[in-house]
């Protein structure tokens, strides 16, 4: 090799030796100090062509707890994980619009946003986009969208340094395909727990990260939703769970605003906070001053990676939503509660408190229902009622019966729970049934004085070992009558899925013949809608004003507490939310909810809900002109002294139930 051949190759060594050298440094250099909140409050701007209600410069002044937020955010924190648990419209996206803006500008890397949906992350591409071409400091960093070969798409926005992917949540492969140093999942609790048997998305996204170790950043933000199904609450829980303390004006007393603390005066349209220490009046005027002054404090330790925030509604700035405003839609939320939906009471406590809804603390409690227990004997029919049911339940060595009495009130269809019995006995045996039977054919006293009959029963065939003991009984007493009114008996089964009819339009016969056809002289089964039923019954034993299902005094405890013995909880299958009513507590009976269950679906079997006024005043009538034939009566066989004593003996049950000590079986 000549001299001059040797002096190039030396050269050409010496450059790549250095450009190796040169590279590896950078790779192991620490990012340059940025700080995500001094970077928002210089760079950022939110334009007018989002329609915000504050377009312009970002002034980190008008929301000063974002401050400690985007300080977790930034590189330099030591946080691993940053969790705010908060409000909607508060606090979580623009936040994270400010950090994405930050990293492109002064740390860029891989980035992965997740949606729940394509909808969202349509809209929160579109969000970005504009951002961008108001922010030129990141816009000119950003591949153009104007190029034929643009790296700007709607789920891809590559620039120096990296690429954010706006991806969903409803995609494994979105979660496989390229690592990211920096991850943001906004609106975790309305993500899918599981992606067809690939496992929770929040742990596929933090995956994408192993790569990058410390240096990585996650970022998790939403609104909570129900108690025991809340991801955000889940992650909130394990971080340091920092509250945000402000100071009252008035004695300085450092607090955290609570909606406990706040109310409000209706007709002069205002609304004010209590101080929690010494009672001071605060002003809504306050809040600026108050948010200025105001300090993260943390409740835990943590994991020691999560920093986690809690923030509700009640600190949004002055001139956005007013706690009167909260106040007002907290009034139309309880008036759906004393109709018996929750749904809005339920968006109220996740989006404004930023609360997790716990549905089964929602519900009234058994002593509180038997408090509110009506001045009507047991077993006899009050006024109100005038319709009769029945409903039986087998168990393994008993029959129990619940007897239920229908009416119309003042919000529609109402209920009277009449009376209970428990026949001991094997169900397999026939003595058992006799005595059911029994009672099911004597009639009861209404409180006019005139006799009723059970107009229907529904007996719950189970899966037990006496099914084909419920179809036998059934199917010979399928349509009755009983002095002259008639009696339709009808087996049942539970069906436990959302928005199922209360009973179905059909029943299903029990036997099938060679070919696979229904036996046409089988007997016949009727599917009852278990949850829509529980809706129905629980949501109005709790209605806190007024009575849909009235109970009489002598009822003992232990039926209040069967009656409320289950809640409604979220869970989730296959990636999805669904819900399902479960026993509030372990071992604990239901049977009273069940045979209400089965009651109500008798009633609708009978179509007794579709009844009109004018039915209604009909079936009055007919009682009380039976009071005044039976007066009649008597008048003719006694002396008119001898009338008061039989009159009230005919007003004593017909028949007994079983006292408290029976249901301690």
């Amino acid at each position: 090799m000549s001299s001059a051949h040797k002096a190039e190759y030396q050269d050409l060594s010496e450059n790549g030796f250095s450009r190796h050298c040169q590279a590896f440094s950078q790779g192991i250099k620490p990012d340059p100090a940025l700080w995500v909140d001094e970077w928002a409050d210089k760079y950022m701007v939110i334009p007018a062509s989002l329609g915000a209600a504050e377009p312009g410069r970002y002034r980190l002044s008008r929301t000063p707890f974002a401050k400690d937020v985007m300080r977790a955010l930034s590189p330099e924190h030591p946080a691993e994980y940053v969790v705010v648990k908060g409000a909607s419209q508060l606090l979580k996206t623009q936040v994270g619009l400010n950090w994405i803006c930050a990293l492109i500008y002064g740390a860029p890397a891989n980035m992965i946003m997740l949606q729940p949906t394509e909808k969202l992350a349509k809209r929160v591409s579109a969000r970005f986009d504009k951002t961008i071409e108001a922010v030129p400091q990141v816009g000119n960093r950003v591949a153009s969208k104007r190029s034929r070969d643009s790296k700007n798409t709607a789920d891809t926005k590559e620039f120096k340094g990296g690429t954010l992917w706006i991806l969903t949540g409803r995609s494994a492969s979105n979660l496989s395909e390229a690592s990211a140093r920096y991850v943001y999942a906004d609106e975790v609790d309305r993500i899918l727990r599981e992606l067809k048997g690939e496992g929770d998305p929040i742990s596929l996204l933090r995956k994408r990260q192993a790569t990058y170790g410390r240096k990585g950043k996650g970022y998790y933000t939403s609104s909570p939703t129900e108690e025991g199904s809340s991801r955000i609450e889940e992650l909130y829980r394990a971080g340091n769970q920092q509250q945000l303390h402000v100071p009252c004006p008035h004695c300085g007393t450092s607090q955290v605003l609570e909606w406990e603390n706040c109310f409000a005066d209706f007709e002069k349209k205002t609304a004010w906070m209590v101080c929690a220490t010494n009672g001071c009046i605060i002003e809504e005027s306050s809040k600026p001053w108050m948010l200025a002054r105001g300090e993260w404090v943390s409740q835990t330790l943590g994991d020691g990676l999560t920093w986690s925030y809690e923030i509700n509604y009640l600190y949004a700035p002055l001139g956005w939503d007013s706690w009167f405003k909260l106040h007002q839609e907290y009034a139309e939320a309880q008036i759906e509660v004393e109709k018996g939906d929750t749904e809005k009471m339920q968006v109220f406590v996740n989006t404004r408190l930023a609360r997790v809804w716990s549905q089964k603390k929602s519900k009234i409690q058994p002593q509180v229902l038997k408090d509110k227990a009506e001045d009507y004997r047991r077993g006899i029919a009050p006024d109100g009622a005038l319709l009769l049911t029945a409903a039986a339940d087998i168990q393994g060595n008993r029959i129990e019966l619940q007897i239920m009495g229908w009416g119309m009130g003042p919000t529609g269809l109402e209920a009277w729970l009449i009376d209970t019995h428990i026949f001991y006995g094997d169900p397999t045996l026939p003595i058992v049934w006799d005595e059911l039977d029994q009672v099911l054919c004597l009639p009861i006293q209404h409180a006019s004085g005139a006799s009723m009959y059970i107009r229907g029963a529904a007996i719950d065939s189970g899966d037990g070992d006496s099914t084909s003991e419920v179809y036998e009984f059934v199917k010979k007493r399928k349509h009755r009558y009983l002095s002259g009114h008639s009696q339709s008996l009808i087996a049942v089964k539970g069906h436990s899925q959302a928005k199922k009819p209360i009973i179905s339009g059909k029943p299903t016969k029990t036997e099938v013949n060679q070919r696979g056809k229904p036996v046409p002289w089988s007997a016949e089964v009727w599917m009852v809608g278990t949850d829509t039923a529980k809706d129905w019954i629980l949501n109005r034993l709790a209605l806190p004003n007024q009575a849909v299902i009235h109970t009489s005094k002598d009822m003992p405890i232990e039926l209040y507490e069967q009656l409320l013995s289950e809640a409604k909880v979220t869970k989730w299958k296959g990636g999805r939310k669904f819900k399902v009513y479960e026993p509030i507590k372990k071992g604990i009976r239901n049977e009273q909810l069940d045979m209400a269950v089965y009651n109500l679906a008798c009633a609708h079997h009978l179509g007794i809900p579709t009844y009109t006024e004018k039915r209604w005043e009909k079936i009055r009538n007919d009682l009380l002109q039976q009071q005044v034939d039976l007066m009649s009566e008597l008048i003719k066989a006694d002396p008119p002294k001898k009338i008061q004593a039989k009159h009230q003996a005919s007003m004593q049950p017909s028949h007994q139930g079983f006292g408290s000590s029976d249901w301690n079986l």
